[in-house]
């Protein structure tokens, strides 16, 4: 885990700003789909040296693309979803990286240099 942050402080900053309509297939799975999805965030993180087995900041810079695709595919065999599913975990996965990234900044954890 990131030093400083607060899984349930980003859940509460993330689940009332996603957009439930637009996310029908997934809407009773919503909120458990998050909480997977921030574990796969910093495992992601962890794995690709972005975050340090500290949880300071790694040598390694935060990739969107492979960050998307390996939370997407981590979430689809999680919860054993089909190819259909998958897609619509990642329009879900699309929102929460924006809003993981506004409750970082707003939280003063991440620095742009």
């Amino acid at each position: 885990m990131m030093n400083g942050y607060n899984k349930a402080d980003a859940l509460a900053y993330i689940l009332p700003r996603i957009d439930r309509k637009g996310h029908k297939a997934l809407s009773f799975l919503i909120d458990q789909l998050i909480d997977q999805a921030i574990d796969a965030d910093m495992a992601f993180m962890h794995a690709t040296g972005v975050i340090d087995a500290n949880g300071d900041a790694g040598d390694n810079y935060y990739d969107d693309d492979e960050a998307f695709e390996y939370m997407v595919e981590a979430l689809a065999t999680q919860n054993n979803f089909d190819p259909d599913m998958a897609v619509k975990v990642g329009s879900l996965i699309d929102d929460y990286m924006e809003l993981q990234q506004e409750y970082l900044e707003q939280a003063g954890l991440v620095d742009w240099e």
